[in-house]
C-alpha cells in the first residue's frame, strides 16, 4: 500500500515538473552557450556543460548592451507608476461601486487579455502618430501601458472585492471622504495585490518588446530588447554573445522573481480564494 502511495507521489510529482523542465531547460542552454564557441553550441551531441568556458563573450555582450540599460529601466518603472496610478482607482469603482456599467467594462478588460499585441500594434501606432507620440519615452511607456493597466485592475479588483464593504460604509457614515477611504483604507488593506500587480507589472515592462520596436525609431531611446539585434547581423548571427546578451537581460526579473515569488503567489491566491 506504502510503496503504490509513493509511486503515485512520484508520477505527479513528475508530471508537475513537465512546465518547469521546459522552461529550465532552454535556459540553462541559453546560459552556457554564452561560455562557448559557436562550434560548441552547434556540436552534436550537445555539451551538457563548456568544454572550454570563457567569460569574453559575457564581457562583450555588457559592452554592447550597457547603453541600453538606462532605457530599459525608464520605460519599465514609468510603465509601473502609470500601471498603478490607472489600475488603483479602477479596481477601487469596479470592486466598491455599484457603476452602470461596470460589468461590461470588467469583461472588456478581461477580453483585451486575449488579444495578442500584434493585433492592436498597428491600430494603436496609427492613434498615437496623430498626438505626434512617436518615437519617446512616454510612446512606450503608454503602448505597454494599454496591455499591463487592464492586467493590474483584474488582479487589483479581485483583492479590493475581498476587502468588507462594511468597512467602506463605516467610514463614509464617519464622514471619511472617498479620498481618505481610499488612501487610508482600500490601499493599506490592498498591498499584497499591489506588490503582485506592481512586480508582474515591471517584469512586463522590462520584457516588452514589440511596443518599444513599434513606437522607438531612435537607437539613443531603445531599450535592451532591441539591443539584442546587435549581434544579429547581415550576414550570420553571434550566437555566443546572443545568448550571453539574452542571459544579462533575463538576469533582473529573474531575480526579482525569486526574491519577491512569495509575496506574487500570495497575492494571486489571497484575491482568488477570497473572491
Amino acid at each position: 500500500m506504502a510503496k503504490k502511495k509513493r509511486r503515485k507521489e512520484w508520477t505527479w510529482t513528475l508530471i508537475a515538473l513537465i512546465p518547469t523542465v521546459l522552461i529550465i531547460m532552454p535556459l540553462y542552454f541559453i546560459a552556457i552557450g554564452g561560455f562557448q564557441t559557436v562550434a560548441e553550441i552547434f556540436h552534436r551531441p550537445p555539451y551538457w556543460f563548456p568544454p572550454h568556458p570563457t567569460l569574453a563573450f559575457y564581457k562583450s555582450a555588457l559592452v554592447t548592451l550597457a547603453p541600453y540599460l538606462k532605457n530599459s529601466l525608464i520605460i519599465a518603472l514609468g510603465n509601473l507608476v502609470l500601471t498603478l496610478a490607472v489600475a488603483l482607482p479602477s479596481a477601487f469603482a469596479l470592486a466598491k461601486f455599484r457603476l452602470k456599467w461596470g460589468k461590461a467594462t470588467f469583461f472588456l478588460l478581461a477580453f483585451s487579455q486575449m488579444l495578442p499585441a500584434t493585433a492592436v500594434i498597428i491600430p494603436l501606432f496609427l492613434i498615437f502618430n496623430n498626438f505626434a507620440l512617436i518615437n519617446n519615452y512616454l510612446s512606450a511607456i503608454l503602448g505597454i501601458g494599454i496591455f499591463t493597466i487592464p492586467f493590474a485592475t483584474i488582479i487589483l479588483r479581485a483583492y479590493m472585492q475581498a476587502i468588507p464593504t462594511g468597512l467602506v460604509e463605516a467610514a463614509f457614515i464617519d464622514g471619511a471622504s472617498l479620498l481618505h477611504v481610499f488612501r487610508s483604507i482600500i490601499i493599506p488593506l490592498s498591498s499584497p495585490a499591489i506588490a503582485t500587480a506592481g512586480i508582474l507589472t515591471l517584469i512586463m515592462g522590462w520584457g516588452d518588446f514589440i511596443v518599444s520596436l513599434s513606437f522607438l525609431k531612435d537607437q539613443a531611446m531603445q531599450p535592451m530588447s532591441i539591443g539584442l539585434y546587435n549581434f544579429i547581423g547581415q550576414y550570420g548571427v553571434q550566437w555566443n554573445k546572443l545568448m550571453a546578451g539574452s542571459m544579462i537581460f533575463a538576469v533582473p526579473p529573474l531575480v526579482v522573481a525569486l526574491l519577491a515569488g512569495k509575496s506574487i503567489v500570495a497575492g494571486l491566491t489571497a484575491g482568488a480564494f477570497k473572491e
